[in-house]
């Protein structure tokens, strides 16, 4: 079961969510001025792009934030990105606008409740949302339910404690993200999915606890 670093009722994780997402949105992480961080985020989404390539007519992007990960997307794949928060999903319109995508869409809605029909989408993000959500266990059934028989769900989840620690070698205050909720290990996600396809490890490909990223293709096995 996912750890977690702290109870919070609705109102509070909305407005905590909306906070960062106008002080702290995803792409000032991969323009950081730290060449560092730009790196580790690029490799990210190098691995993700490379685990995508196979036939699919559609994918849905769970918590997509300001739609980074479209550019990695297959310009004749369907894409639909949902976000919680408003501000996000005004990056995410501005980012469509940008890559000029007119096969996709995004709209403000609640992952754990997203109304869509059962085997809907070919394959699945959850890029850096687990730790973000108020019950993951229900995230995860909710992915596994929208997404087809043996459809792919690629997630990648940051390594919390690293990240501290590293955070706090650089004197960077708080320690922890603030819309942090949940601490997620790789154990967590082997309990969840039947059938992990693929593991990778950012930047230490053979140490999961050294390294910071963790990135799993998951064959959708219900």
């Amino acid at each position: 079961m996912v750890k977690k670093l702290k109870e919070v009722k609705f109102e509070e994780f909305y407005e905590t969510n909306e906070q960062v997402a106008r002080t702290s949105p995803m792409m000032t992480h991969y323009h950081s001025s730290n060449p560092g961080e730009r790196w580790m985020w690029q490799q990210k989404k190098n691995h993700i792009e490379k685990l995508l390539n196979f036939p699919i007519k559609n994918i849905v992007d769970l918590g997509c934030g300001d739609c980074g990960m479209l550019e990695l997307i297959p310009k004749n794949i369907d894409y639909t990105g949902i976000d919680i928060s408003p501000t996000q999903i005004g990056y995410a319109k501005n980012t469509i606008k940008k890559l000029k995508r007119k096969n996709a869409k995004v709209s403000v809605g609640d992952i754990l409740n997203s109304q869509i029909k059962d085997n809907a989408y070919d394959a699945a993000l959850l890029c850096d949302v687990v730790e973000h959500v108020l019950n993951p266990d229900k995230l995860f059934e909710e992915t596994k339910r929208i997404v087809k028989e043996n459809g792919t769900i690629i997630i990648s989840i940051p390594n919390e404690f690293i990240w501290e620690a590293i955070r706090a070698l650089l004197f960077r205050f708080p320690l922890r993200s603030p819309d942090h909720i949940n601490s997620v290990v790789p154990s967590d996600i082997r309990k969840n999915f039947k059938k992990i396809e693929k593991t990778i490890y950012i930047p230490l490909p053979f140490s999961p606890q050294l390294s910071l990223i963790h990135i799993f293709s998951i064959k959708n096995v219900k």
